[in-house]
């Protein structure tokens, strides 16, 4: 699953590279959590662009916001289906969070990252009264995050993002992707008190 990512100058200024415009009062670096806005890359007639909206979808009667989708039911699902057609989008990130259970009590969290620095998450946008959301899409574990979560972030290739954001055939097939240059670190114990959010 993913439930904290992190985005540090690097990402803002790859964002800067790829989008053709960038709010820089509303570009802000740093942890984020599910219900914290974030930028997002996606697709605007023939060119990317980049928006900054919030995570997690809100689902009606549940107070609880739906930050991320399954990749091997999005297209079925009627929240999802519409936005993965129409909506798809990708997050740029620096790292992302996952904390492993030990026991009833104790966690221990992991930082997983890419030696390419940046990663690139696959996601779909809603288009929503209150202001647009975004979820993640996640996908099997695999590597070295098996052993610690059996969900984790579907991670893209950067020279996918066209293929992702222009093409629903391309989109489909991209669901099937298996990110395997993960690197993981465990934080300091201290980090640990942090609560997992899914």
């Amino acid at each position: 699953m993913c439930g904290v990512f992190y985005v540090d100058d690097d990402t803002m200024r790859e964002i800067e590279k790829i989008a053709r415009k960038i709010d820089q009062k509303l570009a802000t670096t740093g942890d984020v959590r599910p219900s914290q806005p974030a930028l997002i890359l996606r697709a605007d007639h023939d060119e990317i662009v980049s928006e900054v909206l919030k995570w997690g979808y809100e689902a009606h009667g549940k107070k609880s916001l739906i930050f991320n989708a399954r990749s091997e039911t999005v297209q079925e699902k009627p929240m999802f289906r519409c936005d993965f057609e129409r909506h798809r989008c990708l997050i740029p990130v620096n790292r992302f969070y996952e904390w492993k259970r030990i026991d009833n009590k104790k966690k221990e969290k992991y930082e997983f990252y890419s030696p390419e620095k940046i990663m690139y998450l696959a996601g779909i946008c809603h288009k929503d009264p209150s202001g647009d959301r975004f979820t993640i899409l996640t996908c099997e574990a695999v590597g070295c995050m098996a052993g610690v979560h059996h969900r984790m972030p579907l991670i893209l290739e950067r020279e996918d993002m066209g293929n992702w954001l222009f093409s629903q055939k391309e989109a489909i097939e991209l669901l099937k992707m298996h990110f395997e240059r993960l690197q993981k670190k465990k934080c300091a114990e201290a980090e640990y008190q942090q609560m997992s959010l899914f």
